[in-house]
């Protein structure tokens, strides 16, 4: 039973990793506005650890694949070399006793499509599930593949998107519009007191007042960091001038494609210009640094960097690919974000030269992001309006 939660548990989260990454932060901070506005009763259940792993913790979370957990070790090793029937014996061994130990919950909230094969360690019983998903195709297809949702979905009651474009990939793989209830993501608002601007710069090896242009997220195929070098590398070329910096912010860097692109930055001749800073405690400080904030995303449904960011001020230009479309058409005029086509590195190029040039177009830019997302992208407008579609599903909640 969660320490915070004394009584029969009316809510079941199940979090399918404690990485620092979009789905578990947000599902943190709900938790943390469960725990501080309602007296809910709720379990917590994470599938993997992660850097969060010790914040899953603080809400009593039974972790059943964490840093400690050689049965997790050893059935990730043995999928990894294809034997997954073996793997699915140490999986149902790790989580069939920590699900029936729970499978009186009356909701369970599964917290990514990640999250959606603990349903077949789940005994059936009368209870609702929600899964609130996150992801795009290339989503699914990394963390399910199309048989796992087909044979588990249909077991799912209601499904929350965190934006327009994966509402419409849940339709085009057949559930009902009506089953779908739509809730961006969420940030506290920024409120730590951020590092001294020239020390951070100088931990970083950035001298003092040039420009820097930032990213974020995992140095994966989606995320798409070695089109981050390329418009370094065209920012640099056309403007000398400027004696830009670019810093990404996120991991891993000692795997590939980490390798990767220390190897395109040291033939680009960007060594010392580029850095890669990996995963870190408090981004905010680093993001307040940027002059201007890149998605080169090739997809994402709805990145919570870009919520981060613009609630500091931080302009942003991105690839249209999403969540930042819909940012922007919600939004209104003036616009809180520069959108260039789709892939378009020379584009966005000139988009950030245009910015670094400009401080009153940046200034206004990053202002009318930051006035939007406080407005409407923060804990405490964002997590009683998931809070109440979850009470239409257990009506016992909403008393609570």
């Amino acid at each position: 039973m969660s320490a915070a939660t004394p009584g029969a548990p009316e809510l079941l989260v199940v979090s399918h990793s404690g990485a620092r990454a979009g789905a578990p932060m947000v599902m943190l901070e709900f938790l943390r506005w469960l725990r501080r506005r309602t007296t809910v009763p709720f379990e917590v259940l994470l599938l993997h650890g992660g850097d969060m792993e010790s914040d899953f913790e603080d809400f009593g979370a039974n972790v059943v694949g964490g840093r400690g957990s050689r049965l997790w070790m050893l059935q990730h090793g043995l999928s990894s070399m294809g034997y997954r029937r073996t793997a699915g014996v140490l999986a149902n061994l790790r989580l069939r006793p920590a699900l029936w130990a729970l499978r009186d919950v009356p909701l369970v909230l599964l917290n990514s499509v990640g999250s959606l094969p603990a349903l077949q360690f789940l005994p059936k019983g009368r209870r609702r599930v929600v899964l609130y998903v996150h992801e795009l195709d290339e989503g699914f297809q990394r963390t399910i593949g199309p048989r796992v949702w087909d044979r588990l979905a249909p077991q799912v009651d209601h499904f929350v998107s965190c934006g327009d474009r994966v509402t419409e990939l849940l339709v085009g793989k057949g559930v009902d519009p009506g089953r779908i209830s739509r809730h961006h993501p969420f940030i506290d608002e920024p409120s730590q007191e951020l590092l001294p601007g020239d020390s951070v710069r100088q931990s970083l090896g950035i001298p003092p007042r040039v420009p820097i242009v930032g990213a974020c997220g995992r140095t994966d195929w989606r995320k798409a960091p070695e089109l981050f070098v390329r418009l370094a590398n065209l920012v640099s070329t056309r403007r000398p001038d400027l004696d830009a910096h670019f810093v990404w912010v996120g991991g891993p860097l000692d795997t590939s494609p980490g390798w990767q692109l220390t190897h395109d930055i040291e033939g680009a001749g960007l060594t010392g210009r580029v850095h890669l800073v990996g995963e870190i405690t408090r981004p905010d400080d680093v993001f307040a640094l940027f002059q201007v904030f890149t998605l080169t995303s090739r997809e994402d449904p709805f990145p919570l960097s870009m919520l981060e960011v613009a609630a500091l001020g931080v302009p942003i230009v991105s690839f249209s690919n999403g969540g930042v479309t819909e940012l922007v058409a919600a939004a209104g005029s003036p616009p809180a974000a520069r959108v260039v086509p789709y892939l378009d590195v020379e584009a966005m190029a000139t988009a950030v030269v245009d910015l670094l040039d400009d401080p009153v177009a940046r200034k206004g830019l990053g202002a009318a992001a930051r006035d939007h997302v406080l407005a409407t992208h923060v804990t405490d407008v964002g997590a009683p309006e998931l809070f109440e579609t979850l009470a239409k599903l257990n009506p016992r909640l909403a008393p609570a």
